[in-house]
């Protein structure tokens, strides 16, 4: 956190703030604390920090498309507004108290990756195929690496193939529960 936000800068250009500022209105943030930064430290956008005083979006430094930074912006502010940070600092701790237990690391790095495909489908929620093909596409060009208590579009290469899979394949999953209760009924 230290290195990452050592020579971080607050986001001065107009046109990202303004693109900020209607992300923060869509996901319905009031006098947010958390602060949009850029960072030479970082080589994908993510989101650092456990509480609202202290979470900073990290944007790299590079530009990007209003498209692009509009759909970046609304992944972090899912995680932020989800608290994604709490969780993957409670499935360290739980990997910490059960370090000798491999079934635990395998879970911790399931639920990671859970985390970041409920982000990518509520982002993706009400959109077209050009937006999935473009949201893929951000997410191949944006690959880093993902470390500690961070949310970021990045992952592993077989999460990542899983959650491309998922975006430019989407169909409308249907819930299992009418066969279910229908099942339940007839018995």
């Amino acid at each position: 956190r230290r290195r990452v936000l050592a020579d971080s800068a607050p986001v001065t250009d107009p046109e990202i703030l303004a693109v900020w500022e209607k992300c923060l209105q869509d996901a319905r943030f009031q006098n947010p604390k958390f602060r949009l930064v850029t960072s030479p430290e970082v080589k994908t956008p993510l989101s650092i920090g456990l509480f609202f005083r202290t979470i900073r979006v990290i944007l790299p430094e590079r530009s990007y498309r209003g498209e692009e930074l509009e759909l970046i912006l609304r992944h972090e502010l899912v995680h932020i507004g989800r608290e994604d940070a709490w969780s993957k600092f409670f499935l360290m701790f739980c990997t910490a108290m059960c370090w000798f237990n491999p079934l635990m690391w395998v879970a911790m790095r399931k639920s990671a990756d859970d985390i970041e495909l409920s982000c990518d489908e509520t982002v993706l929620l009400n959109t077209d195929d050009t937006a999935r093909k473009q949201h893929a596409n951000l997410l191949l060009d944006t690959a880093g690496d993902e470390r500690g208590f961070t949310t970021c579009l990045s992952a592993t290469a077989k999460a990542m193939r899983y959650r491309l899979q998922s975006i430019t394949k989407y169909s409308k999953r249907r819930s299992g529960a009418l066969i279910v209760g229908a099942a339940f009924f007839l018995l």
